[in-house]
């Protein structure tokens, strides 16, 4: 397809969705100029004027988690590399900003189209583009063709249901897969998806998932010591912790945990909902409730003193840490439509996991946890309560099952080296640039 038909119908599509855009994501009212133009010259400020720049973009909070432990493990091998990183949704970008160090150039990604794409392309002269997971546009890898700039996909994954997609409209796509320079793929199946929409076999390689690396262990690390310390949790406590959930996930969870409040004294409730926008909404319901209820923005730096029953985690990237808090953890998005949640992250503190019947996003990682009996599957909102009950009292059942969860997600390491690995060996084959000196 013809740039400048991509781009009509970008702008028209752009001018149909607009009211909806600014009335129901009013996020899309910040940075619209780095949308829509792209990145300019007088944003940079920490590219060095030589030596190759990495690009790294991933579309919101996982992915930019798991970008973190990439660029970790790449500024170890390559020191003289520097390094920017892109994210599409509100919070992956605040988030980036918060975990990423000083010297790298944190921003929005452009929309896709050919003005933005080259625009930023020649304010960073990017000597490599690493996608986390999958993040494809056609406009972004012309650019990347012409410039002869390797584009790399890490963690990949691609779905059923989107590799059928693609394939449908494969006189539109082909030519997107067929433009990248590697695929490190988590699975077999994964892999065979890439070449089936028109990736090279030759530039696909299986490498595991990062997100098994991606995770702490530790429930006594720092982190989470200062969250049990400020939410005033004890050993005395048994903690639920309902993470990236939804409305209907959340209004189980509250009425299983009214139900065991009155025998269970100990108990305490803490709902992480996916989006920002839903915290005022969650927070509603909990006042209708009529629980004990505060909120993590409300706590100071002392920690909380009043009695509560429930509390509101309303403040963006520190889930991973709360599950180093939850004796139980029912992982969310898995009742609807979204298709999950990362699992491994409550698996790996060996809380005893459970999430729901439509795991699609985390197809492989949620069986192989069910095979080894390291997580529960329930079918329905309505097996909360029991479940709960179950492990509410620690038993050996329960912990059988934490400890199962641990050696487990131990076992399944070793992914993040080996992506590593591969994108050293792409690095150093593409040649180096000679950066303009205007751009730094």
């Amino acid at each position: 397809m013809a740039v400048w038909l991509r781009n009509a119908i970008y702008l028209t599509l752009l001018v149909l969705l607009l009211p909806y855009l600014l009335v129901r994501k009013p996020g899309y009212r910040r940075g619209w100029q780095q949308r829509f133009f792209g990145l300019s010259r007088g944003e940079v400020r920490d590219l060095s004027s030589t030596g190759k720049v990495i690009w790294l973009h991933g579309v919101s909070v996982g992915e930019v988690r798991l970008l973190l432990a990439m660029y970790r493990e790449l500024s170890n091998s390559a020191p003289d590399a520097r390094f920017a990183v892109s994210a599409t949704t509100d919070s992956g970008l605040g988030l980036a900003r918060e975990l990423f160090p000083s010297n790298v150039l944190v921003f929005r990604f452009p929309l896709d189209f050919s003005w933005a794409c080259k625009r930023t392309w020649n304010t960073l002269k990017p000597s490599m583009l690493v996608l986390a997971e999958l993040e494809l546009w056609p406009n972004l890898l012309a650019v990347a063709e012409k410039e002869q700039t390797p584009v790399v996909v890490i963690n990949g994954r691609l779905s059923l249901r989107s590799c059928r997609g693609y394939r449908r409209f494969s006189w539109l796509t082909t030519g997107m897969f067929a433009r990248l320079s590697l695929v490190a793929a988590q699975s077999p199946e994964y892999a065979e998806r890439f070449v089936a929409c028109g990736t090279a076999v030759s530039k696909v390689v299986v490498t595991g998932s990062i997100k098994f690396d991606n995770v702490q262990f530790d429930r006594s690390a720092p982190a989470v010591t200062t969250l049990k310390r400020l939410a005033n949790i004890s050993s005395q406590h048994r903690v639920f912790v309902a993470g990236s959930t939804q409305a209907e996930e959340e209004l189980a969870c509250i009425e299983a945990f009214r139900t065991l409040t009155g025998r269970a004294p100990a108990l305490r409730l803490l709902i992480v909902p996916r989006h920002p926008q839903r915290f005022d909404t969650v927070a509603k319901m909990l006042k209708d409730s009529g629980l004990d209820f505060v909120r993590r923005s409300s706590l100071s730096p002392d920690g909380i003193t009043q009695p509560w029953q429930v509390m509101l985690v309303d403040t963006i990237g520190e889930l991973a840490n709360w599950w180093g808090v939850a004796d139980m953890a029912m992982v969310g998005g898995s009742f609807g439509k979204r298709g999950g949640q990362n699992m491994l992250e409550p698996a790996a503190f060996g809380a005893n996991v459970a999430f729901g019947p439509k795991t699609s996003n985390f197809r492989d990682i949620a069986e192989l946890l069910i095979a080894n009996r390291a997580a529960t599957r329930l079918q329905s909102l309505s097996e909360i309560l029991p479940w709960l009950e179950q492990h509410l009292v620690q038993n050996p059942t329960s912990a059988q099952q934490a400890s199962n969860a641990r050696q487990l997600v131990a076992a399944q390491q070793g992914a993040l080296k080996r992506t590593t690995s591969q994108l050293q060996d792409l690095l150093h084959a593409s040649p180096k640039p000679n950066r303009d000196t205007r751009a730094a």
